[in-house]
């Protein structure tokens, strides 16, 4: 059957691209919303036009200035930064394990690994509330971070990425005298260095975005992420939307600058990771 056979007709295209261009402004059009009333007074909050007639900075001088919202802000880069550099360590230690090393019971293990992405994190919420209450975790960084080190998606991804590289550049390290280790570090990871690059991002867009476990786990305004920040802002000054969504505002940005700048390389390594299994 021809290549045209599967091209698709005028009407089907403009049908397409009207979908597309619906579900774009189904986005942009609430971000644009948010945005504008960040700008507004009071009295501007309720009106239907979606950028206010005189803007004001004054929504985000209030959360700095009467809140810890820079606290809130500080606490989410560091938690983030931190676990994402956890997760990608013991994640390209186990993908390597499992990519290159050969022994008893490594399918049946990588099967487990697989198997823990489909279990729900409600379902090991309470035993990981009891074990941060025994170990007196409460309103640390450490209970942010170390509950979520090990990410069995981004070890699967990174296998992936690894089983791709060639067995004979493998071969040629092993010939030159270099150990796993030293291959690990200096001959695979730099063969991946884009994959692992998309990973950290999907990984610290997954630790900035989280809500329940940090609203669990901070109780004290000085351990408390952005999100968990952005809930107190609701609960002590309801009403105030211009406040809320210059707070919201604040809280989406970093995440939205790193994904319309690596949006691309995201997309790719998903695709690429179903190569070569």
């Amino acid at each position: 059957m021809s290549e045209a056979a599967f091209r698709p007709s005028p009407g089907w295209r403009l049908a397409g691209h009207a979908v597309l261009v619906a579900l774009c402004l189904s986005v942009v059009v609430p971000m644009a919303i948010v945005l504008g009333t960040s700008f507004k007074v009071p009295n501007e909050v309720y009106r239907l036009q979606p950028w206010p007639d005189a803007p004001t900075m004054e929504n985000y001088a209030r959360l700095f200035g009467e809140r810890a919202f820079g606290t809130y802000v500080w606490n989410s880069v560091a938690t983030t930064a931190l676990r994402v550099v956890g997760e990608l360590v013991l994640a390209l230690l186990a993908a390597y394990a499992f990519a290159r090393w050969r022994f008893r019971g490594r399918d049946a293990l990588f099967v487990m690994v697989l198997a823990a992405m489909m279990v729900p994190p409600q379902l090991t919420m309470i035993p990981l509330y009891l074990l941060m209450a025994e170990l007196d975790w409460f309103d640390t960084w450490t209970a942010l971070i170390v509950p979520h080190l090990a990410m069995p998606y981004a070890a699967f991804l990174l296998r992936q990425h690894f089983l791709s590289i060639p067995r004979e550049l493998y071969e040629a390290a092993r010939m030159d005298g270099a150990g796993s280790w030293t291959t690990l570090w200096h001959v695979a990871v730099p063969n991946i260095g884009p994959a692992i690059a998309a990973i950290a991002i999907v990984l610290a867009m997954d630790s900035w975005n989280e809500y329940f476990w940090p609203m669990l786990m901070s109780t004290e305004p000085a351990s408390r992420p952005v999100q968990i920040g952005l809930r107190e802002f609701v609960e002590e000054e309801f009403g105030n939307y211009g406040g809320l969504m210059a707070g919201a505002v604040l809280a989406s940005l970093p995440m939205l600058l790193l994904f319309f700048l690596f949006q691309r390389r995201i997309v790719d390594t998903f695709v690429s990771s179903g190569v070569k299994g």
